[in-house]
């Protein structure tokens, strides 16, 4: 990965950014690529710095993981019985290794993992993908005979601000607590095999709406009033299990694509995001 530096930061941050400590520690997968998308994820093996190296990113998109870290090693250094912190286990499953650092796990099975995050992310609840994750990490501690009793995301807002605390629907604190999920042991185990399934086969899924952080990918056509629009299937469905009578249908929505737009790091060389823009390019 050729790191760039366009909008001149200084070269504490940079070096900063080049020397990112992550590893998943010999693992086939760590839990975040699990939940990643297999197309970005094949795209960066083969663009990336173990493939052709082709993959350019400033030093302006690397900020807030560097705030994230940041945060991270400070929460880590802190002293006092809270329990395990950041500690990386391993477990196996049909021969395949998976790896994920947990950000604290504490005597009553509590399990918490640290988001440096925006006060409009926190606005809209659980993600998905932070329900994953924690779910995923929850199969891991269980494979290491670790029982996790309940899951917790702390949140960090970097953008917080005061003068908005006012309003019922913001943020009160620029640290929020948000109860997680704790999904049912069969459910950790059918996802996990179900990540590494679609990880591991041949043929390379193109991503998701969801996966590609679609805004306006589905509409709720029926009942009074205009079509509604939702980003998620998930969101589509629960609006319709809510109305008590009235027949609805979804369908898809003319959706815009943010992470393809501005936040992939493969963007470039999919053949998806290239083809949805009118261009020619290989394939995976």
């Amino acid at each position: 990965m050729k790191l760039t530096n366009k909008f001149r930061a200084p070269d504490a941050i940079v070096r900063a950014i080049e020397n990112d400590s992550y590893t998943k520690d010999g693992a086939d997968f760590s839990v975040t690529e699990l939940i990643k998308p297999p197309q970005v994820r094949r795209l960066w093996q083969k663009h990336g710095p173990d493939g052709l190296d082709e993959i350019s990113i400033d030093v302006r998109e690397e900020i807030w993981k560097l705030l994230g870290s940041g945060v991270h090693a400070v929460l880590e250094s802190q002293s006092g019985d809270e329990g395990t912190k950041e500690q990386r286990f391993h477990a196996e499953h049909d021969g395949v290794t998976i790896s994920g650092a947990i950000d604290l796990i504490d005597d009553s099975g509590l399990v918490t993992d640290y988001k440096v995050t925006s006060t409009f992310t926190v606005q809209q609840g659980v993600k998905e993908d932070w329900e994953r994750q924690l779910n995923l990490y929850a199969w891991l501690l269980r494979q290491n005979n670790i029982t996790a009793r309940a899951l917790n995301i702390v949140a960090i807002c970097r953008d917080w601000m005061r003068s908005r605390a006012e309003k019922p629907e913001y943020p009160q604190s620029p640290v929020v607590v948000i109860r997680v999920p704790l999904w049912s042991d069969r459910r950790q185990d059918d996802y996990l095999a179900t990540r590494i399934r679609v990880h591991t086969q041949e043929a390379t899924l193109p991503c998701t709406p969801e996966e590609r952080w679609a805004r306006g990918a589905y509409q709720v056509l029926g009942g009074k009033g205009r079509p509604k629009t939702f980003n998620t299937m998930r969101e589509a469905t629960t609006f319709i299990n809510g109305k008590k009578e009235g027949s609805y249908r979804i369908v898809e929505g003319d959706a815009t694509y943010v992470r393809c737009e501005s936040w992939c790091e493969v963007a470039e060389f999919c053949p998806q995001w290239t083809q949805s823009k009118g261009g020619q390019r290989g394939n995976v």
